[in-house]
């Protein structure tokens, strides 16, 4: 093999080793105090995940089935013992000096043992699986989380916007109907006027609905009501 090949090989297996995924970094260990706020949602809804629970739940299903193979060989296994009736009975001569006094029987499943091994590698990849699934739970509630949490910043933002858009409309409103009392502004430019803030209005309520239901989306998955959301940089 080309040795600049098998280096370019080397350089690029070391660094996609360096870029594996740290699971504790996509959801810090709960008794790990979180890097900031949006980290600490991130604690709280994998604290709260039904499905997170349900994934650990999975290994340690995974884990004991994988000891129960472990030990599966063994249910095959039967042993039988006889004890000669010429034992139990007098002496004569017409008992056969030559039988055995007892009989001792050992009886298993062959297949079972020979498989044995791979039964045990399947298992333990059960096991693996069964990791992988926590851990790509932990992506999926990690995505969500954020997502939402930054939806729910972007509504807040959008209403302040409408809110002193209104605010401005409403002023504008006031100077222009007092301007058309005093016949300086036509009829049409006091209509514009009026329409125009409470469109801005509308625009506003909107907003804040908007943002309710991004609350209410955010609750959703962090588990608990936003007002019960207890951190130093929390911003209402």
């Amino acid at each position: 093999m080309n040795p600049i090949y098998c280096l370019l090989l080397l350089c690029l297996t070391t660094s996609l080793a360096a870029q594996q995924t740290d699971y504790d970094a996509i959801v810090q260990p709960l008794d790990a105090k979180a890097r900031d706020f949006s980290e600490y949602l991130v604690q709280l809804a994998w604290l709260n995940s039904p499905n997170g629970s349900i994934a650990y739940e999975g290994v340690k299903i995974a884990q004991d089935e994988a000891k129960n193979v472990r030990k599966e060989w063994t249910r095959d296994v039967q042993a039988t013992f006889n004890l000669n009736e010429g034992n139990l009975r007098p002496k004569s001569a017409t008992n056969n000096s030559f039988f055995p006094r007892y009989n001792f029987g050992l009886t298993f499943n062959v297949y079972n043992v020979l498989t044995q091994k791979t039964k045990s590698q399947i298992a333990k990849r059960e096991v693996d699986v069964a990791g992988l699934r926590v851990n790509e739970r932990k992506l999926a509630v990690r995505v969500e989380t954020l997502g939402r949490y930054a939806n729910y910043q972007l509504t807040k933002a959008v209403y302040q916007t409408r809110a002193l858009a209104e605010q401005d409309m409403n002023a504008n409103f006031i100077l222009v109907e007092q301007l058309y009392k005093s016949d300086e502004k036509t009829f049409d430019e006091y209509t514009l006027a009026s329409n125009s803030y409470y469109e801005a209005k509308e625009a506003r309520i909107r907003a804040e609905t908007d943002i309710q239901i991004a609350k209410f989306r955010l609750e959703e998955v962090i588990g608990l009501k936003w007002e019960q959301v207890q951190h130093p940089a929390k911003e209402e």
